[in-house]
C-alpha cells in the first residue's frame, strides 16, 4: 500500500515519540525501509510534501534529527482503517496489523472491521467466505503436515481413495468406487473411479496413486509409518491399484483414509505454493498475508456452494474480534453461537530422552498433584473447565488432585531445586497457564524457567534436546481410532519423541493387538488399556478439553464441522 511507509515510520518511532514529536537518526529508517541513505531522504521530502509532518536535520555530524508530525498517530489509523473499510481494501488493513502499534486502535473500529468478515455474498456475483488466522501456514505438504488446521486446508484440496464414515463406524468409496482383499488382508485390489479431474485438468489415474505412495516411501516423512506394510504397488490397468503388504493389515483401508495419503498427480512436481489436487477447492493465492481457496467448478461430487474462502492473517490477539457477519447492521443477538468440546485435550508433557529428575517416579508424580486444574481455573477466573484424564471427552473421569502431597514427593525424588526447562506454546491461555504452573511450583520448591516457541517450532529438534517438560495439545479427526494410533507412530508428535523407548515398546504392543482387533469395542478397550498405562506411571499429565465457540450469522447455512473440529466449507451457503 502507497501509507505503508509512512506507517512503518510512525509505528517504529511512536514508542519515544513526544507531543508528536521525536528524535531519531537517518540509519535507524534505513533499516526499517531496507534502503540507501540517499532514498530515505526521497521518502521524508515526500512524506514531508504530503503534509504530514515537519522534518528538522540534524547540525553537524552524530546530532540526531526531528519530527514533528501533524497529526496524532491513533487518530490517522483509525482515519485510515475507515477509509479502506468503506473501499474493501482488506490487505492494506492486514498489512497495518502487522506493524507495532496498540491493538485498542483496531478495536475502535473493529465493528466495521468485522463487516469485512463473514460471507460476502448479497447483491455479489460470488459468494465469499472470508475469515482470519493468527499464525503462519507452517506446511501443507501432506508428507509432512501433521497439524490440524493444515490437515484441515489439504482437505480442501485434496481427496483420498476411501473416506471414514463416523456415523456407521466403516470405510466408504470415493476416489475408489470399489475395493477387494484376499483372506489374510495382505493383498488389497483398488478400483477407481473414471473421469475424475484434477486442478490442471488431467484426469486421475493408477500412476497417480503409485507417485502418492512412492513419494512417502523415497522420502523422509514423519508419518511413513501408514505406508511401512506397502511391500510393493502394482498398476494392471489405468484405474487399478494393487497392494501387495509385508503382512496382514486389516486396518490397511483406515490409513488410505488419511488426510496425509491425499492423491497428488504423477506429473507435476509437487509444489505446496502450487498446489494441485482433485479437491472441492484450489489454490488461488498464498501471500505472506492472504491464502485464497476457489472452488473447484469440475469437482467429481457436488461442487461447492461457496465460490471463494479466504483467510487472512493477522496478530495474535486479533481474530477473536472477527465475528462471522454478513451485513455489519445485524444484531449480534442474532447471530448463531455453536459451542462445542474439541476432540481433543492439552498435556504436559515429560522428556524421557534427556537425562533430568523427571525420569523419577516420585517427581512425576508431584507434578501431577501440582498441576490442580481446578484451583488453576479458579485462579485464573475462567469459568469452562472440562478436565481430562483421557483421550475423550466422554470417557474423562479426572481423580481429586492432592496438592498437599508435592512437597513429600519431592523430597523423596531428591529434587534439590535445579532448574527444569518448560517449553510452552506462544499462545495468550498457554502462557497464562505456564505463568500459573511456575507460581505454584516456585511456592512447592520447584526452579522452572519458561521457552515459549512457535507452533512451526514442531518440527525442531531443538525441543527434544532442551526441553524437560512440554505443554501441547492432541487433536483427533473424526476417525478417532485412526487419529489414536498417529499419536504415538507420527514421528513429529511428542508421545514418539518423549517417551522413552521401554514405555514406546510396551504401548506398541497393545498398538499392534489394536490394529489387528476388527471389533470396534474391543479396540476401545485397548485404548482405555494405554491410557490407564500412561496415567498410572504419570508418563503425562492430562490437563483439559479445550472448549471452542464459534459465532456465525443467521443467514449462513447448513453448518457442520468435520475433522479437527473445522468448518467444512463444501456445504456451507448464504440464504439470500
Amino acid at each position: 500500500m502507497r501509507e505503508l511507509p509512512y506507517f512503518q515510520l510512525r509505528a517504529f518511532l511512536y514508542p519515544r515519540e513526544r507531543e508528536r514529536t521525536v528524535e531519531f537518526k537517518l540509519e535507524e529508517l534505513e533499516s526499517i525501509w531496507f534502503c540507501t541513505r540517499k532514498n530515505v531522504k526521497r521518502r521524508l521530502k515526500k512524506i514531508c510534501e504530503e503534509g504530514k509532518c515537519i522534518y528538522f536535520p540534524g547540525k553537524g555530524r552524530g546530532h540526531p534529527s526531528r519530527l514533528r508530525f501533524e497529526r496524532p498517530l491513533q487518530e490517522e489509523v483509525e482515519e485510515a482503517v475507515r477509509i479502506w473499510i468503506q473501499h474493501d481494501m482488506l490487505e492494506n488493513i492486514v498489512q497495518l496489523m502487522q506493524l507495532p502499534i496498540p491493538r485498542t486502535w483496531i478495536i475502535e473500529v473493529s465493528n466495521e472491521l468485522q463487516s469485512l468478515f463473514g460471507i460476502q455474498g448479497s447483491g455479489q456475483e460470488k459468494d465469499i467466505l472470508r475469515t482470519m488466522i493468527s499464525r503462519n501456514i507452517i506446511t501443507i505438504d501432506p508428507l509432512y503436515s501433521s497439524t490440524t488446521f493444515e490437515n484441515h486446508l489439504i482437505r480442501q484440496l485434496g481427496d483420498t481413495l476411501v473416506i471414514y464414515d463416523e456415523k456407521n463406524d466403516e470405510i466408504r468409496p470415493h476416489l475408489a468406487h470399489h475395493w477387494k482383499v484376499n483372506e489374510d488382508g495382505s493383498e488389497w485390489i483398488i478400483y477407481l473411479r473414471k473421469g475424475i479431474n484434477f486442478h490442471h485438468h488431467r484426469t486421475l489415474t493408477s500412476e497417480d496413486v503409485l507417485y502418492t505412495v512412492r513419494r512417502f516411501q523415497l522420502q523422509s516423512s514423519p508419518l511413513s509409518w501408514m505406508v511401512e506394510d506397502i511391500e510393493k504397488v502394482d498398476c494392471p490397468g489405468p484405474f487399478t491399484v494393487k497392494f501387495h503388504l509385508k503382512r496382514s493389515n486389516p486396518f490397511f483401508l483406515r490409513y488410505l483414509s488419511a488426510v496425509n495419503l491425499t492423491i497428488l498427480p504423477y506429473d507435476v512436481p509437487f509444489d505446496e505454493r502450487r498446489w494441485i489436487g482433485t479437491g472441492p477447492f484450489q489454490l488461488q493465492e498464498w501471500t505472506d498475508h492472504k491464502l485464497v481457496l476457489k472452488a473447484f467448478d469440475l469437482y467429481f461430487l457436488e461442487r461447492p456452494f461457496l465460490d471463494e474462502v479466504q483467510f487472512w492473517r493477522v496478530p495474535k490477539g486479533t481474530s477473536r474480534m472477527i465475528r462471522y457477519q454478513v451485513e455489519k447492521e445485524r444484531d449480534l443477538q442474532e447471530t448463531k453461537h455453536q459451542k462445542q468440546v474439541e476432540t481433543g485435550f492439552r498435556f504436559l508433557a515429560f522428556n524421557f530422552r534427556k537425562p533430568s529428575i523427571v525420569h523419577n517416579d516420585d517427581f512425576r508424580e508431584a507434578i501431577y498433584h501440582l498441576l490442580d486444574m481446578k484451583k488453576m481455573w479458579k485462579d485464573l477466573g475462567r469459568d469452562d473447565l472440562i478436565e481430562s484424564s483421557h483421550f475423550f471427552p466422554w470417557k474423562s473421569d479426572p481423580l481429586p488432585k492432592q496438592p498437599d502431597r508435592v512437597k513429600q514427593l519431592l523430597q523423596q525424588a531428591g529434587y534439590r531445586g535445579e532448574e527444569l526447562t518448560f517449553y510452552a506454546l506462544n499462545f495468550p491461555n498457554a502462557i497464562q497457564e505456564t505463568e500459573w504452573l511456575i507460581q505454584e511450583g516456585k511456592q512447592a520448591g520447584i526452579n522452572i524457567r519458561p521457552v515459549y516457541y512457535e507452533l512451526g517450532e514442531l518440527y525442531s529438534d531443538r525441543l527434544d534436546r532442551e526441553a524437560d517438560l512440554l505443554t501441547m495439545g492432541e487433536v483427533s479427526s473424526v476417525d478417532l481410532h485412526l487419529s489414536f494410533l498417529s499419536a504415538f507412530y507420527n514421528r513429529v508428535l511428542f508421545f514418539h519423541r518423549f517417551l522413552s523407548p521401554q514405555h514406546f515398546a510396551e504401548i506398541e504392543r497393545r498398538l499392534e493387538q489394536f490394529k489387528h482387533e476388527p471389533d470396534q469395542t474391543k479396540r476401545n478397550d485397548i485404548i482405555d488399556e494405554v491410557v490407564k498405562y500412561l496415567h498410572d506411571r504419570h508418563l503425562i499429565v492430562f490437563k483439559h478439553h479445550p472448549m471452542e465457540e464459534r459465532v456465525f450469522d443467521p443467514m449462513i447455512q447448513d453448518i457442520r464441522f468435520e475433522s479437527f473440529g473445522y468448518v467444512d466449507f463444501r456445504k456451507l451457503w448464504l440464504e439470500q
